[in-house]
């Protein structure tokens, strides 16, 4: 949609810039931590080069997440450019001063779903949840039918990834006992490490999976039904199963059986899960309680409504069913435009008239007209305020914190190096050396595998926060007003004159069409909601109605509107040029002298049909005398 400059702002402003300013002070410091360990390339070539690569690699990924975060930041701290076309149409638009800009909209409604929401008293953007995990989250939380799409979506994304989390850690729970217990038999204690490893990637994968936000999810519901459930309980069950199978044929193997044996003898460490358990856990947590909370005070204010305010009558006037749709259109709404933006032209005007005969006929027409939008945020609690900048400034931070164990993994790397180059410079080693080497390397990269994790969790929930607390950033709310008209009625045709008199006079001869109009209005004031973005298509995406009111005094105002026109209309034709009421003036002033005038002998057959009638009635009076 192209940006339709105009002169009076439509009062829509920046929505991003607190968000931005957080993103920006964020990939501000990345970008710092990304210098340092660039700036220590040149010293360290000389002493490891292995070491220098460990370094600018290292250097020139958080140099790029920080750029590529500043950068994002103060994108949408810029203008926001907003035109006198948005936001997006709910139907194709068809009026005539928009159309390259309505080739370019992918409105949600049709003309025939806005009729169906005013006929009805329905609202079709409330579809029903589908699937087990979306009717028990919207059971859960009953208001949360009527929230736009996106808002929908998200609480189901998070209600999955939490009742994934729920099943994955029962199956460990059971995995942990069969293990533990010695049901498992030898493989007990060398299966419980890899499955929860196995643990940990799963959660990191679905709590990284439930963060992504669609621009689709704009248009339609998604569905959290029974396929997903049987996933997670499908894995719960057979990941144990498989893993076992393969450590049993693993172990069968004599070479393989005898280093186990080995390092099973020797002081390994075996992986810490608790640790990233407890993340994910207070992390799921903490982003649940923010979600929740700003769902409960965005769902306070529903109201849900779908009424309308309905006009039927039948009226009887002179004029021609055409006159009435051109004057609804051309005066009655475009006087109702806001800032003189063109209304939206959901029904086009195209009276249908069947003329049965040359004198009558009936017609039939409609129109759908919405004025244009009137930006109306919604009166937010201070409390919704300070969730949404909290949950923003704490996703955020957990952002922080994988760019921190990144650069600490700098330090790690230098150890194992250390550690590396002690064992090479040893002539022969010795099999103890080479055991204490061979722990002390495990161990090492235990720990850095546990620092891997805890990063890709935080990741993934600080991504989740920004991209939710984003969506409740992004809602813009519009008012409006939206008219359907629907008239059906017959028309005849008959002749009118008028000012004919005895003697020569001004005469007016009109044809007047008297129709008998059945009119059905039906007006609603509309509250629609879409969610902005940064960037040219800013609030360029799908429109949703959210609420309907009736409005008996616009209602009452244009069936007013209306009726003025009808009663003020003329039907006989009238004198309104000075210059031609003058000459009418001067031919009544030569009549009158005409008749003045003495009738002659010569002029008594030629005498008026005054004078005759009077004439004959002196006769009358004197034959009863006679």
């Amino acid at each position: 949609m192209a940006y339709d400059y105009g002169s009076e702002s439509l009062g829509i402003r920046n929505p991003f810039k607190a968000e931005g300013l957080l993103r920006a002070a964020r990939g501000l410091v990345v970008t710092l931590l990304g210098i340092y360990p660039l700036l220590q390339v040149v010293s360290l070539v000389q002493q490891d080069k292995t070491l220098a690569w460990i370094s600018a690699a290292i250097g020139f990924v958080l140099l790029a997440g920080g750029l590529r975060a500043l950068g994002g930041g103060i994108f949408q701290m810029l203008r926001f450019f907003v035109g006198r076309s948005v936001p997006t149409s709910l139907a194709p638009n068809y009026s005539k001063s928009e159309r390259e800009t309505a080739k370019l909209e992918k409105p949600h409604y049709k003309s025939i779903d806005l009729e169906e929401m005013l006929m009805g008293r329905k609202n079709k953007t409330f579809v029903e949840p589908v699937g087990f995990i979306s009717r028990l989250v919207h059971t859960l939380v009953p208001k949360l039918i009527f929230l736009p799409y996106p808002l929908r979506n998200l609480a189901q994304r998070f209600s999955g990834a939490l009742i994934a989390t729920i099943i994955a850690l029962v199956a460990y729970a059971l995995t942990a006992f069969v293990c533990l217990t010695g049901l498992a038999g030898d493989t007990g204690d060398i299966l419980l490490p890899f499955f929860s490893a196995v643990l940990v990637i799963y959660l990191i994968l679905s709590w990284r999976g439930a963060s992504t936000v669609y621009r689709q999810a704009e248009r339609s519901i998604e569905t959290q039904g029974n396929l997903k459930l049987a996933k997670i309980m499908a894995f719960a069950i057979l990941a144990p199963v498989i893993m076992g199978l393969i450590i049993n044929f693993l172990l069968q193997q004599p070479d393989i059986a005898e280093l186990v044996a080995e390092l099973r003898q020797s002081e390994l460490h075996s992986f810490a899960i608790a640790p990233q358990l407890l993340l994910v856990l207070l992390f799921a947590a903490i982003s649940g309680a923010f979600i929740f909370l700003l769902l409960k005070q965005r769902t306070a204010q529903v109201k849900a409504q779908t009424k309308v305010s309905e006009y039927r009558a039948n009226w009887q006037e002179n004029i021609h069913p055409r006159e009435l749709f051109v004057n609804i259109d051309n005066i009655v709404m475009a006087n109702r435009r806001y800032k003189e933006i063109p209304n939206r032209v959901y029904r086009e005007l195209n009276p249908n008239l069947n003329e049965q005969s040359e004198s009558k006929g009936n017609f039939s027409g409609e129109i759908m007209i919405e004025t244009q939008p009137a930006y109306a945020p919604l009166e937010h609690t201070a409390l919704f305020k300070q969730l949404r900048v909290f949950s923003t400034i704490a996703g955020q931070v957990l952002l922080l914190i994988g760019p921190f164990i990144l650069f600490y993994l700098l330090f790690e790397a230098r150890s194992i190096l250390e550690l590396v180059h002690q064992f090479q410079a040893i002539a022969r080693p010795s099999d103890a050396a080479t055991q204490s080497f061979v722990i002390s390397l495990f161990n090492e990269s235990q720990f850095i595998l546990s620092l891997l994790f805890s990063w890709l969790i935080c990741h993934s929930f600080g991504r989740l926060l920004e991209n939710y607390s984003h969506t409740f950033w992004a809602e813009l709310n519009f008012n409006s007003l939206l008219v359907y008209l629907k008239c059906e009625g017959t028309y005849t045709e008959s002749k009118l004159t008028t000012g004919k008199g005895i003697y020569d006079s001004t005469a007016s001869e009109n044809y007047v069409m008297r129709s008998s109009l059945t009119p059905w209005i039906i007006s609603s004031r509309i509250m629609s909601s879409t969610f902005a973005d940064s960037g040219a298509k800013n609030v360029e995406h799908p429109r949703h109605i959210l609420e309907m009111e009736d409005n008996p005094q616009e209602m009452q105002a244009i069936l007013d509107d209306i009726q003025s026109f009808m009663s003020n209309r003329e039907t006989i034709a009238s004198i309104k040029n000075a210059q031609d009421l003058s000459n009418t003036e001067q031919i009544y002033q030569i009549n009158q002298q005409s008749r003045a005038m003495p009738v002659t002998s010569d002029q008594a057959t030629l005498s008026s049909p005054q004078q005759d009638a009077d004439a004959s009635a002196a006769q009358a009076i004197e034959q009863p005398k006679s």
